[in-house]
Parts: structure tokens; C-alpha cells; sequence
């Protein structure tokens, strides 16, 4: 008999919870937020046998009868649900790196292409075949 079976639920809330604590846990364990939008959620609740129309006001409906999902779950809005896990960074958290000193990618590139070619310039003017 599997765990779930042992739930004592008419309305298969607990097969739900156990999904959402599933991916809290690993959300947890790599210590990142757990973001799900509704057709990734839609699709869980189909592979594990959960009939679920995964929509704001049909999650909202859920959220507003379990207490135990009201403890899972820190944010939802149109695009889907971010469950609260403990020890997660969030992106901008002081602890966090910054990456590239808060540059973005394309700035970063252009400024070590920058550094390359002034130094393949000053070395071709010097006679130094690269």
C-alpha cells in the first residue's frame, strides 16, 4: 500500500499536499525557490492521479479550505503558485553573489572583446604575430 492511500481525505487535498511538500522538499534540499506555473502544476497532478484543474480560482478554492496548504504555499497569482521553503535564497538575497557585478551578459562580453582586441592591437603595432 502506497503512503497516500493511507489518507484519510474525501476530497483528495491530502494527495495534493504530499505533491506540493514533494517539491518543497527538493526545492529545500538544493536550497532554491520552488516556482510551479499552472501547466507544470497541471501536469503534475496528472502523472501522480490528481484530478485538478490548475487555475487561480480553482487552486484559490483549495488554498482557502487547507490550513496545510496555506503553510506550503508563499505567493500565487495568474501564472501559478511559489511554495515557502525553508533555507532558499532568493534571487538578490545579500548573501548571494551578484553575477558579473551586476552587469549583464552582453555588457560583460563587450567590455573582455573590448580588452582583446586593444590587446591584440598593441601587439600587432609591436610586431608580434598572435
Amino acid at each position: 500500500m502506497r503512503f497516500f492511500e493511507f489518507a484519510d481525505s474525501d476530497t483528495g487535498i491530502d494527495k495534493f499536499v504530499m505533491i506540493l511538500r514533494n517539491f518543497q522538499g527538493r526545492a529545500a534540499s538544493k536550497k532554491t525557490p520552488a516556482k510551479l506555473n499552472w501547466n507544470s502544476l497541471q501536469q503534475i497532478a496528472n502523472d501522480s492521479g490528481f484530478e485538478f484543474a490548475a487555475d487561480y480560482e480553482t487552486f484559490k478554492s483549495i488554498y482557502d479550505s487547507s490550513t496545510t496548504v496555506q503553510k506550503l504555499v508563499k505567493n500565487f497569482n495568474s501564472s501559478g503558485i511559489e511554495l515557502n521553503v525553508p533555507g532558499a535564497e532568493e534571487p538578490g538575497d545579500a548573501t548571494e553573489p551578484v553575477p558579473n557585478g551586476g552587469k549583464d551578459s552582453e555588457e560583460v562580453v563587450g567590455q573582455i572583446a573590448d580588452a582583446n582586441a586593444a590587446k591584440q592591437l598593441s601587439q600587432n603595432q609591436a610586431g608580434i604575430k598572435v
